[in-house]
C-alpha cells in the first residue's frame, strides 16, 4: 500500500451515523472496511475516474453486492475524494449515493 500514507485520514459520515468522525491511520481504515463488508458478498466493482484537480482527485465506485443475512442484492454507489501529499494519499472523504449496508 505504498500509495497510501500510513497516517491517512478517512471521513465518511454515512458510516458513523452522520457524525464527521475521522478515522486516523491505515489500520483503523482497514478495520472499518472489514467491518463494513463482513456481511457482504461483492460480485463486481466498477470505478469511474480518476477525476483530477490539483492535489486532489475523485473516483466514483459502484458495487454489485449481496447482503448475506437477508439475501438482498443491490448496487451501492459512493464517491471518494482523495487528497495527495508527498506522492501518497493522505485523506479520503467519502460520500454515498446509497447508504452502506448495516453491518451485523
Amino acid at each position: 500500500m505504498a500509495l497510501i500514507d500510513p497516517g491517512v485520514v478517512r471521513v465518511a459520515p454515512a458510516e458513523t451515523g452522520g457524525e464527521r468522525t475521522e478515522l486516523r491511520g491505515l489500520p483503523a481504515v482497514m478495520a472499518n472496511a472489514e467491518r463494513l463488508t463482513a456481511d457482504l458478498e461483492i460480485h463486481a466493482v466498477a470505478a469511474d475516474g480518476p477525476f483530477v484537480g490539483g492535489d486532489r482527485f475523485a473516483v466514483r465506485f459502484t458495487f454489485d453486492q449481496t447482503h448475506r443475512p437477508t439475501g438482498r442484492r443491490a448496487e451501492a454507489t459512493k464517491v471518494c475524494l482523495y487528497t495527495v501529499a508527498g506522492g501518497a494519499i493522505v485523506r479520503e472523504e467519502v460520500s454515498y449515493f446509497d447508504p452502506p449496508a448495516e453491518p451485523r
